[in-house]
């Protein structure tokens, strides 16, 4: 569910797991987003959840631990390239 699209879509990906992980939304913004700036025609919504992919790869259950400024977990977790 996204509040500002209608329709909606959320691509998933499937973990070597088994496990379902969401990796974006889309959808079409709804006329109540796109009418008060004057834009008359329909307008294509996306993004990429990023943040899902690294907690899938760094084993974390909480998207909160991502945006922590716990300076012991960023010395102790190697980055991502």
């Amino acid at each position: 569910y996204f509040p500002y699209t209608e329709p909606s879509m959320e691509p998933e990906g499937q973990l070597p797991d088994g496990r379902w992980m969401e990796l974006g939304g889309s959808g079409i913004f709804r006329p109540e987003v796109t009418k008060p700036l004057g834009i008359e025609a329909p307008v294509l919504a996306w993004g990429l959840g990023l943040e899902r992919l690294i907690m899938a790869l760094e084993g974390l259950s909480d998207i909160r631990e991502l945006y922590l400024s716990d300076l012991d977990w960023l010395r102790n977790h190697k980055a991502i390239v």
